[in-house]
């Protein structure tokens, strides 16, 4: 059975690091990207299982991520989860409201990450 993927977008060299550590231990497969002005073209070509994406980067944030992704169609379907320093209500309804499956806001679980990753990859798989 091959590896579930992971695609992480975060401008924070030390979230991607300590996302991509823990992840990998947990035998998942992960890319990262530090700067998200190509995501299009590297979500495309690496076809994650689920995307963990940070709202505030520089030249394209997460809300416009998310924008471009859901008008993909070879995007559209895969799950997003937020990870974002700002916890206010109008940023998590927002997201919501484009299609994320998750908001965690930093410092967060990585193990509360980790059940809501398994969680999701599982319920796409069986169609929920």
């Amino acid at each position: 059975m091959p590896k579930k993927k992971i695609f992480i977008a975060d401008d924070q060299e030390d979230i991607l690091l300590l996302l991509k550590d823990f992840l990998t231990h947990h035998d998942l497969e992960v890319m990262i990207l530090k700067e998200p002005k190509n995501i299009l073209i590297s979500v495309i070509s690496f076809k994650p299982d689920l995307i963990l994406l940070d709202l505030l980067m520089p030249n394209l944030g997460g809300f416009e991520i998310c924008e471009i992704l859901n008008k993909n169609l070879e995007t559209r379907e895969i799950p997003i989860i937020i990870i974002s320093g700002f916890g206010n209500l109008g940023d998590i309804k927002r997201a919501y409201s484009l299609g994320a499956v998750g908001y965690f806001v930093k410092p967060f679980s990585l193990n509360d990450l980790f059940s809501k990753i398994i969680k999701t990859i599982t319920n796409k798989e069986s169609g929920v």
